[in-house]
């Protein structure tokens, strides 16, 4: 099987194909992620499942070869464009997600020693898949806010109503995230 340098340095198996090679370049999700600056949460989120999916179903040494390379390359778009001033998240988010991106390194690299195994994939899964949920969650939640907001408006800004509006919205946010 083909050799190459992964972006540490360390030299990882890889599909010999030079279509396999070119999926993998195009086909990383890392793309999205830079530009979206991690600020399109649907996207973002579908790119960080799309990895969770690669990860779990990686049932060869060359298919977990590049499901690993597939979320390395996410969590380095993911960590360079939380560098980028024009990114919006909040400074504690950017520090708790840099934390991330270096334990998924770490834990890559360590996966990549050796024989790969099962549990390093799932754990790297589950990152993924706990951080795609906590996006989602999040813009549904600023998704009521803003409905709540809108309801309390049209209503007139009545005082004490707070919970009615929440809870309304809560429903209205509901219903068109499920008839999506």
């Amino acid at each position: 099987m083909a050799k190459r340098k992964t972006a540490t340095a360390k030299t990882v198996e890889a599909a010999p194909s030079p279509e396999a090679a070119e999926a993998l370049a195009t086909d990383t999700g890392a793309e999205i992620v830079l530009n979206t600056n991690f600020a399109a949460i649907e996207q973002d989120a579908v790119a960080l499942l799309h990895a969770a999916s690669l990860l779990v179903e990686a049932d060869t040494p060359e298919k977990a070869n590049h499901a690993l390379d597939h979320n390395l390359r996410l969590w380095v778009a993911i960590k360079t464009v939380l560098q980028n001033e024009e990114n919006t998240l909040e400074s504690e988010v950017k520090a708790n997600l840099r934390n991330l991106a270096q334990y998924v390194t770490v834990t890559t690299m360590g996966a990549t020693r050796g024989s790969i195994e099962a549990s390093k994939l799932v754990s790297l899964s589950r990152i993924n898949m706990h951080i795609a949920e906590g996006l989602l969650h999040g813009q549904k939640n600023r998704m009521v806010q803003e409905r709540a907001y809108e309801i309390w408006e049209r209503e007139g800004r009545p005082n004490g109503r707070e919970m009615d509006h929440w809870l309304l919205a809560e429903a209205e946010i509901a219903d068109l995230l499920t008839n999506r």
